[in-house]
């Protein structure tokens, strides 16, 4: 995924900044390099902070294998689907709870409709245990499409000797190449550039004022799309009651 230079250059003249040019994008110079830090992270938050309309996923959960406490309300646990970046509704509208990116609810196969941050699994190209013991040192593994192998090599020696037999990886064609393009819906965008300018007036500009203005700019579209969420949620029916809500009516 690339920034989108309509996004910054409209929030770099939002606090009187020049917009980037192609040779600010090819030099990867300071100005490139503060809108792109900035971007990245404005984005996530971003999509952390409302149930968006656009780049909703749906998908089958997985029991996590971490060790969690027993709890005979959620007796089943499931592992956060890894680009999900705000969960919106189970299957069936159940109840369900988030505790550091894992899932209690008392459904036994769960379906989690989510907002989706477009995050990417790459395959592994080295496994390192460490020491004897160690849990091997790899952030995900990917076998690709259903019915590939996963690419994992696996090479003796010690850490220094496997990471100098690979090659070092190329420059990444796009700005961020761990997440893919998703859309949403222009309210989205509207809230990433006013919250972008926010930031960078902290850090381009001596206006404090400005920023408290951008932000409160902000912090008006991200409440129209609160709304918009609301209203949505308030058509759907009600979510099931608890077996002992409906023998006992409490």
């Amino acid at each position: 995924m690339n920034m989108d230079r309509g996004i910054v250059n409209r929030a770099l003249l939002d606090v009187g900044e020049h917009p980037l040019s192609d040779g600010d994008v090819r030099d990867k110079n300071t100005a490139y390099r503060s809108c792109k830090e900035y971007y990245i992270d404005t984005f996530l938050e971003a999509l952390s902070e409302v149930e968006w309309t656009g780049g909703r996923k749906r998908a089958k959960l997985v029991r996590t294998g971490r060790p969690v406490l027993p709890d005979e309300r959620f007796p089943f646990a499931y592992d956060m689907p890894f680009d999900c970046a705000r969960p919106v509704e189970s299957q069936n509208n159940e109840f369900f709870l988030v505790e550091d990116r894992i899932i209690y609810t008392d459904v036994p196969d769960a379906e989690l409709l989510y907002v989706s941050d477009g995050k990417i699994l790459r395959p592994v190209a080295a496994v390192s245990a460490g020491r004897p013991g160690d849990v091997p040192d790899m952030e995900y593994l990917s076998a690709g499409p259903p019915g590939t192998q996963p690419e994992v090599t696996l090479r003796a020696g010690k850490p220094a000797d496997i990471l100098a037999a690979f090659p070092e990886d190329p420059e990444p064609a796009d700005d961020f190449p761990d997440y893919r393009r998703l859309e949403y819906e222009p309210k989205f965008y509207e809230y990433i550039e006013r919250m972008l300018a926010a930031k960078l007036s902290m850090k381009m500009t001596d206006q404090p004022a400005l920023h408290v203005q951008l932000l409160q700019e902000a912090m008006l579209v991200r409440q129209e799309a609160v709304k918009a969420s609301k209203s949505r949620r308030a058509a759907k029916p009600e979510p099931k009651r608890w077996w002992t809500e409906e023998i006992f009516g409490c």
